[in-house]
């Protein structure tokens, strides 16, 4: 392929008969509830974690083995709603010619080992309101601890599945047996398999008075409650703090890095409040600091937590407090994940002078509307197929509209051992000319 050939972004028109199949595989864990049991004995079946979805392609990524698999779908697929990323699923399609198309999506639901019994939200939330020593409970958050971090239920510790695997009883509370304490584990909601094989575990170490959440986080923040951030999380995660207190309190001691908005004040800055960043709020009280949690999260912002006890906890920890006037404005930058092109290098790549080329992976009538100089088209619903069209020897940097679709695209590149890596970002396309806002 000459270089002019990829001066202009132009869709190709050559297919090649070339499809990556992985195996079709029915559910196979031990915790598996098919809610379908047919479902396990039809070949054209596939089971495990949705990793990407996009609506615009048409398109789902489900991890099988450690491998991504892309399947198609469209308006006859059931249960479409059970395509959630980072969720467990069971996916039964169909053949229609070379592509695979979804029929029917249901959630691939964990079940409870023997012994262990499953505690509600509800009784959950009673527990909590009166804490582990009255309630006589020990409340484990199974999930990897960074999730931990930013955001768990109140009196929740974080014990890792992986860490109670590696470090058995020891990582387990020792008066939790001698009190027969109720042993409550909960991870991220019913396709979860953390939370119920930490129970499992538990169980084999002598522990009897097990249970498990199985709504986990999902079915906490759905009954309108919310989680709190740990200390580790407000002193060095990448995060914006918000002291909703007064003024004259902010000035007189604060956590540092926060930035104060009053509680009164707090609606006023939903059109610039940078939704992406992950945010804990804090206030003189857990009512008012509830407030500002719940006006932030119908803003959309994703990751959202409370600092408990507000400043006076934070200082009462032996941390200090920040004095004097609020910053100007709220700054915060994104750090870049696995696998990600920064803005500045992808814009580099687009005027041809390294051994890079773009790859733009968003429906053909998008790319209508614009396209970037030396790059190469092919939908992401393509990609598995047309993957042997790409230019050979070359890194690939891969964009859509946001990143959603780049990042899926980039499993089909990796499962070919093709170098790539993906740009997160929001590409604007008018009358020929694309702009990157990051």
């Amino acid at each position: 392929m000459q270089n002019k050939q990829l001066r202009k972004c132009i869709p190709f028109l050559l297919f090649t008969a070339f499809l990556v199949t992985g195996p079709t595989l029915s559910p196979s864990s031990a915790l598996a509830e098919d809610p379908a049991p047919q479902a396990a004995q039809n070949t054209n079946t596939l089971a495990g974690k949705i990793t990407g979805k996009s609506n615009k392609a048409k398109t789902i990524t489900i991890e099988v083995k450690g491998k991504n698999e892309f399947i198609k779908f469209d308006d006859k697929t059931a249960g479409i709603e059970h395509a959630v990323e980072g969720e467990a699923s069971i996916i039964q399609f169909e053949m229609r010619g070379d592509d695979r198309f979804a029929t029917s999506i249901k959630p691939k639901l964990v079940s409870l080992p023997e012994g262990v019994k499953e505690i509600k939200t509800d009784e959950l939330a009673k527990l909590v309101a009166m804490g582990p020593e009255e309630g006589n409970y020990v409340l484990i958050d199974a999930r990897p601890a960074a999730r931990y971090h930013e955001g768990h239920i109140p009196t929740a510790i974080s014990i890792p599945e992986t860490v109670l695997k590696e470090t058995g009883e020891a990582a387990l509370p020792g008066e939790a047996k001698r009190n027969n304490s109720h042993l409550i584990f909960y991870c991220g909601g019913p396709t979860c398999g953390m939370s119920p094989n930490s129970a499992a575990m538990a169980k084999k170490m002598g522990f009897s008075n097990l249970h498990v959440m199985l709504e986990g986080i999902p079915g906490w923040k759905k009954a309108g409650k919310s989680v709190i951030a740990s200390e580790k999380f407000v002193q060095t995660g990448n995060i914006v703090l918000i002291d909703l207190r007064s003024k004259e309190e902010y000035e007189a001691g604060h956590i540092p890095r926060a930035y104060n908005i009053p509680t009164a004040s707090l609606a006023a800055q939903e059109d610039g409040f940078p939704t992406k960043a992950p945010t804990v709020v804090y206030a003189n009280s857990l009512e008012e600091a509830q407030k500002g949690y719940n006006m932030i999260k119908k803003w959309g912002v994703k990751t959202s937590s409370i600092w408990p006890g507000g400043e006076k906890s934070w200082a009462a920890k032996g941390n200090k407090l920040a004095t004097g006037p609020t910053p100007a404005a709220i700054t915060w930058v994104r750090q870049m994940g696995k696998g990600e092109v920064s803005v500045a290098e992808f814009k580099k790549a687009i005027d041809g002078n390294t051994n890079q080329v773009i790859l733009d992976v968003r429906t053909k009538d998008e790319v209508k509307s614009g396209a970037f100089n030396n790059c190469v088209s092919i939908p992401l619903d393509e990609i598995e197929k047309r993957i042997k069209e790409l230019p050979q020897g070359k890194e690939m940097l891969i964009h859509c509209s946001t990143g959603a679709r780049a990042e899926m695209a980039k499993n089909a590149l990796d499962k070919a051992g093709i170098n790539s890596r993906f740009l997160i970002a929001d590409v604007e396309c008018e009358q020929g000319k694309c702009e990157i806002k990051d």
